[in-house]
């Protein structure tokens, strides 16, 4: 286990997600929110097991025939998801919220 970011204690317990966004987060990402008991900091950290190594890399789909050659077909050029852009925008409307 890993200790609290800001009081450095190992006295951390994970803790429930709050709503959709961190249920969601939950699910795509290897990290989960926990509590310090100590200093009552809350927050993300990542879990212990490697997301990659638990799921495999499944195939994408193809495009369906009627698609192809035109504007709705899938590009070649997949993006990435940025979770520390996801992390900075959560963090921002949060403190919007307060």
């Amino acid at each position: 286990m890993t200790h609290c970011p800001n009081c450095h204690s190992k006295n951390l317990r994970r803790s429930r997600t709050r709503n959709r966004w961190e249920r969601w987060r939950k699910e795509i990402t290897s990290k989960r929110p926990y509590r310090c008991r100590d200093c009552q900091w809350r927050g993300w950290l990542s879990v212990s097991v490697d997301v990659e190594e638990t799921m495999p890399n499944l195939p994408t789909a193809a495009d369906p025939p009627n698609l192809r050659g035109t504007r709705l077909a899938r590009s070649d050029a997949r993006q990435k998801l940025d979770l520390k852009a996801l992390d900075e925008f959560h963090t921002a409307a949060h403190k919007d919220d307060t």
